[in-house]
């Protein structure tokens, strides 16, 4: 029993180590510029980050009031049920539970808290709390900029960065699917602000 346990021990540290050399491989072979730091990520931690973005007829405050709205998520197919620790208006620091669902991997309640609101600017991030952070962290930043000359349009971006141990899984496994699920969403808050209001 015991040379049972030994070998499946060794099994276990090969694999492991030979799956961490592999996936920084693949994050080797992608573009470091590529990678874009959060408000709580380096860009020397991150391990990967995916990114959308879409115009929309709309005006800055228009955009940014609907993404600040987590009461109010049903524009979206991918985040839903945003449900906050205390009472009272979202700010910096504020946590929560949401509803995370994207195509191949099912959904999840993960755990978040916001870790920038800056009306001014229309910039929100919200970082993912659930597992630690040297195991794994997403942080997501979103935000709306005016397009130059183009009044009643603007931009919405968003990236979501992500570190630790097991970002390396996801890098090699789903991150054609986590950009096809932000790129989704974008579209669906774009399809939510120009549809016609009776």
């Amino acid at each position: 029993m015991a040379k049972t346990e030994i070998y499946l021990c060794a099994f276990a540290a090969v694999f492991l180590i030979t799956l961490f050399f592999l996936a920084t491989a693949v994050q080797n072979s992608f573009n470091q510029q590529s990678l874009i730091a959060t408000p709580t990520i380096a860009q020397a931690k991150a391990v990967f980050t995916s990114r959308a973005s879409t115009r929309i007829k709309a005006t800055e405050d228009e955009v940014f009031d609907v993404i600040t709205k987590f009461d109010d998520y049903t524009w979206s197919s991918s985040i839903s049920n945003y449900k906050f620790d205390l009472q009272g208006l979202p700010q910096t620091g504020s946590r929560g539970t949401f509803r995370l669902s994207f195509d191949g991997f099912g959904s999840r309640t993960a755990r978040f808290r916001i870790t920038l609101l800056d009306r001014q600017r229309k910039r929100v991030a919200q970082r993912t709390t659930t597992y630690p952070r040297w195991l794994l962290a997403g942080e997501t930043v979103q935000e709306v900029l005016p397009i130059e000359g183009q009044n009643g349009v603007c931009e919405y971006r968003t990236y979501h960065t992500v570190e630790g141990l097991a970002a390396y899984y996801l890098l090699m496994a789903a991150t054609e699917e986590l950009a096809e699920t932000q790129q989704k969403s974008a579209d669906d808050l774009k399809t939510f602000i120009e549809r016609p209001k009776h």
